[in-house]
């Protein structure tokens, strides 16, 4: 159950750069009765035909986003000619991964 409670967060806090619609409250507003079924926002319909949202960030699924996250990396280089010494690279993060953090109020250099 807590997996899918933080999943929960995790879908609701990242839903501006996933195919999530954002406006659900207008597009349960236009709807002609509350049993009717719910139409996509036209915000969402736009961010699924153009796969940027209106800051010009790419979407996607939850599941790419999570691969596109997992894309980050530390690699430690061992320095044969120094005895012991270590070198530590960071990849750099990519725009979309800075919005994720950024959404997740997350620095991104701490995550590294």
């Amino acid at each position: 159950m807590l997996a899918y409670h933080v999943e929960w967060h995790l879908r609701t806090t990242l839903a501006p750069i996933l195919f999530h619609d954002t406006d659900i409250d207008a597009a349960r507003a236009a709807r002609s009765s509350p049993v009717a079924r719910t139409e996509r926002s036209p915000d969402a319909k736009a961010k699924k035909a153009r796969k940027r949202n209106a800051e010009g960030h790419r979407v996607m699924s939850f599941a790419d986003l999570l691969s596109h996250l997992g894309t980050l990396s530390r690699n430690t280089l061992a320095v044969p000619l120094q005895g012991g010494h270590t070198i530590t690279l960071h990849s750099s993060p990519t725009s979309l991964q800075k919005e994720a953090f950024h959404l997740l109020a997350i620095d991104s250099l701490r995550v590294q």
